[in-house]
């Protein structure tokens, strides 16, 4: 049987040469979690530039880690998303808050793509749509979705060169200037997160509130809850960081989206409506 590539990831971020077991199952999409990723080198579905790989290999920057299609049969978990654009290539989807972007748990969004997107009909088609970047649990907001494997590789190579322009609404605490930039590397990883000023609320309670229109960079785990919780202004809801917190879940969603589509090259924008929570704060 043909061998078909899901996922090619070349290796840039390594201080020194690490076990491939500990580097992949945090930095490939395909497998997201250390089991997940040890599991398809058992089934020898991992190529290191281009053999088959074995979990006490040793990998550094410049190698190419590539993830084998499985046959394996995916759960689905039915609950409805709404979907903001598809084609036969690549789709945009509203994550709800509370729902895992992937893992091993069967409520998870790539678990749900199956029964809320179309088939592909083009040949070069994924197994199951598949998300090609994260989104905290806690949050909400616009997903990208790949359907095939052109389109899966293309959209990744975008997230990883940082051109995709995300921009999210948060409601914080505490009175923000009117815009900033937090420049604090996370695990040792460059990070940057851009904030501006829309509104301050008044509040004897709480101390006060900004709502921010908020822009990262390079997206690391839980960026924008640690970057903004650094300088003074935890986002409301954050369990990380727990205070004394008005409404209901994390005040954070990813409410417009731009990228090149990975097939007609087409530079499109997306956007939609920020949930039904925010209204209190924003009226």
């Amino acid at each position: 049987m043909e061998q078909v590539v899901v996922e090619s990831h070349i290796i840039e971020t390594l201080k020194e040469a690490v076990r491939i077991s500990d580097y992949g199952g945090s930095h490939l999409l395909m497998t997201p979690s250390r089991n997940s990723f040890k599991k398809a080198i058992r089934a020898e579905r991992v190529l290191l530039n281009g053999e088959v790989a074995d979990s006490s290999r040793m990998v550094k920057n410049g190698d190419v880690i590539e993830i084998l299609q499985s046959d394996e049969v995916f759960p689905e978990h039915k609950i409805k998303i709404e979907v903001i654009f598809e084609d036969e290539h690549m789709a945009i989807v509203n994550k709800p808050a509370g729902l895992l972007t992937s893992g091993n748990q069967h409520r998870t969004l790539a678990n749900a793509l199956s029964t809320n997107l179309k088939e592909s009909n083009e040949s070069a088609k994924l197994p199951r749509p598949n998300p090609v970047h994260r989104l905290d649990r806690s949050a909400s907001g616009l997903m990208v979705v790949a359907k095939t494997m052109v389109a899966q590789q293309n959209l990744s190579e975008q997230f990883a060169s940082y051109t995709v322009d995300k921009t999210y609404k948060v409601i914080a605490h505490g009175l923000a200037e009117k815009k900033g930039v937090v420049d604090v590397p996370i695990k040792e990883k460059p990070a940057q997160t851009h904030y501006k000023l829309v509104k301050t609320i008044p509040s004897n309670k709480y101390g006060g509130f900004s709502i921010l229109d908020v822009k990262i960079k390079q997206g690391r785990k839980n960026q924008i809850r640690v970057h903004l919780h650094s300088i003074g202004h935890t986002v409301v809801g954050d369990i990380l960081f727990p205070r004394n917190n008005p409404g209901k879940g994390l005040y954070l969603h990813c409410f417009a989206l731009t990228l090149v589509h990975p097939i007609s090259g087409e530079e499109k924008t997306f956007e939609v409506e920020l949930p039904k929570k925010f209204d209190g704060f924003l009226n």
